[in-house]
This record gives C-alpha cells, sequence and structure tokens, in this order.
C-alpha cells in the first residue's frame, strides 16, 4: 500500500476541500493509505483513523505572510515540518502534497527532506494545459530567481524526466525562453545555457518566444524563475480575462445561456483553470512534492494524488537521478 502524507494547512478556503478531495481520492485508489497532517478535532469531524487514514495532530502552520525562512528550524511542531518528518523516515512514503507557502515548502525540501545529487536548489515546474488537449512543462515557474546556465541545463534534463513520466508516449521537445526564437538571442545567461542544452540527449529545438508557451512549439519550456513566473502568472490572467470578456458579451447579447457559449467556456476553464489539472511539482527532491494551488478545491488534491502516482509507478525520482548524471 502506497503511503501519500497531506498538510491540510495553508488553502484559502481552509482544510475542508483538501480534505475532503483526500477521501474522494482514497475510493479511487484502493491501494492508497493517507497521513493527514492538520488538526485532530475537524479531520475527526470527516473521517476516522483506520487501515488506510491517520493523522499527526497539530494546529500550528506557516502562514504565507510569515518568513518561510522558519521552517528551517523552532518550528518543528508546525504541519509541513511534521509532513516533510514523515515523508523522509517513512520508507513507504512516496510523496507529500501542501497547499502552503510555496517558500516554506520550497526550503524545507533543502533542509528537511534532501535534494538528489549536484542540486543546491529544487526546481519548481508547472504541467500546463494547451487548447488542444496536450501539457507543456514550464521549468522553472518561479523556485530559483538567480540562475547559472548548468541551473537551467539541469531544467532542461529535469523538464524532460518529468515530461516522459507523465506522457511515456511523448519524446519531448525542449526549447529555452528568450526573446526571440533565433541562435544568439537573448542575454549572457540565456546564451550560455543554449550551448550547454545543445549538448545533451534532448530533443532541443532551440529558442522560443514566451507567446509560443501555449501553442504547443514545446513540451518543456526551460526558464529562469524570474520570467518563467512572470509568463506563468501572465498565462493564467489572460485566460480569466478571456474567460471573462465571453461571459460579459454573450450576457449583453442575451446568449449567455446558448450551447456555443457555456462550450466556450468550458473549454477556456478547461484550459486555464490549473485546479483540476494537479500542482507544481518540485524536481530534484529526495521524495515527490507537490505544491497545491492556494485557491484548492476539492478535486485539487484529487488531480494531484493521481498526478503523484503516476509518477512514482514511472520511476520518476531515479530517472530524475539518472538525468542530473548528464549535467557535468
Amino acid at each position: 500500500m502506497k503511503t501519500i502524507v497531506v498538510d491540510t494547512f495553508g488553502a484559502d478556503a481552509g482544510a475542508a476541500p483538501i480534505i475532503r478531495g483526500c477521501l474522494r481520492a482514497l475510493q479511487l485508489h484502493p491501494d492508497l493509505r493517507i497521513v493527514f497532517v492538520g488538526d485532530e478535532a475537524e479531520l475527526s469531524s470527516y473521517c476516522s483513523k483506520g487501515e488506510r487514514i491517520e493523522w499527526i495532530h497539530t494546529t500550528d502552520y506557516i502562514k504565507n505572510e510569515e518568513n518561510p525562512a522558519v521552517i528551517f528550524g523552532g518550528r518543528d511542531t508546525c504541519s509541513m515540518a511534521l509532513a516533510y518528518e514523515r515523508l523522509k523516515n517513512d520508507e513507504n512514503c512516496i510523496g507529500m502534497l501542501s497547499p502552503g507557502s510555496t517558500g516554506a515548502l520550497l526550503i524545507g525540501s533543502i533542509c528537511r527532506l534532501g535534494l538528489l545529487g549536484g542540486l543546491k536548489v529544487p526546481a519548481l515546474s508547472s504541467y500546463l494545459p494547451l487548447y488542444d488537449g496536450r501539457m507543456v512543462c514550464l521549468v522553472d515557474c518561479g523556485a530559483n530567481i538567480q540562475c547559472t546556465a548548468k541551473d537551467l541545463a539541469r531544467f532542461g534534463v529535469m523538464g524532460d524526466a518529468f515530461c516522459r513520466s507523465m506522457q511515456p508516449k511523448v519524446t519531448p521537445k525542449v526549447a529555452l525562453l528568450s526573446v526571440g526564437k533565433e541562435e544568439g538571442k537573448g542575454g549572457p545567461l540565456q546564451k550560455e545555457a543554449f550551448g550547454l542544452l545543445q549538448q545533451l540527449p534532448l530533443q532541443f529545438i532551440g529558442n522560443m518566444e514566451g507567446s509560443d508557451l501555449v501553442s504547443g512549439y514545446a513540451d518543456v519550456v526551460v526558464a529562469d524563475g524570474f520570467a518563467g513566473n512572470i509568463l506563468l502568472k501572465s498565462i493564467e490572467s489572460a485566460g480569466m480575462t478571456a474567460r471573462g470578456m465571453v461571459q460579459s458579451i454573450a450576457a449583453k447579447a442575451g446568449e449567455a445561456d446558448s450551447p456555443m457559449v457555456q462550450e466556450m467556456l468550458i473549454r477556456l476553464s478547461e484550459t486555464f483553470d490549473l485546479n483540476p489539472r494537479g500542482g507544481a511539482t518540485f524536481l530534484g527532491t529526495a521524495k515527490t512534492v507537490i505544491k497545491m494551488h492556494g485557491c484548492a478545491v476539492e478535486n485539487t488534491p484529487v488531480a494531484c494524488i493521481d498526478q503523484l502516482l503516476r509518477l512514482e509507478a514511472s520511476g520518476f525520482i531515479t530517472t530524475v537521478e539518472a538525468a542530473l548524471q548528464q549535467v557535468k
């Protein structure tokens, strides 16, 4: 039976949707066991301890407005620290989910869990849907703000490993985010990284512009965390703006309930609402850690658990570890 640790604190809507979603996942996966970390009083109102459900009680958690560095020490009883402790020391635990502070989760992965060889900081990847149903992996999307060219090369091989694990039949096309597609575009960082990525056993297709993120131009998009985060938030915002425009125009025309408008709204939601798609996966951690969206709803942990189980079944951690050996 595979065990997953779930930190229930930190979501905008509280622990309820996280707990309910995890209970749905237990119904879908008979070989799954969940260890909740959270308030026993709230947990006991939704479920009971048993063979497939355990909980670790705490009411302390790291809030988003706190300095995320508090995870280093002195907060050993906070939910995230307790979750990392169980993940690291239980050989049956295959991964961890949390909707909490991204910064604290990042630092905790370093100081409380550990990283694979050669890494000082893990990369944060988002798995984004394209309009035609395919997916693209953006790495890094916010964890590493100041990067070296070797960091970007590592992002490339880890993103390739992630994409292969999630879509075994795909040979990922890997591209480097820059200010133009031509070789030689970008600053010193992009130019040096371009050369390193060319030397790796990847299907590297060169530079790409931000406008190509959701076009299907590449399966893996490599970026420093600063540019990647801005690109990610811009795409999300553009999608939600487009959805709002369709609703507004349809309402004024008296067509809000028409099948065509409803189909458009569904397609926009499926493409730009990331909650049904899982969460952001840290690449390079000793065990799989997934950051659920802060605005998580009930289907978010269901998707995240499905994603974690798919990665585990593919031997994802071993694949990433081997891939990192290629970057000297």
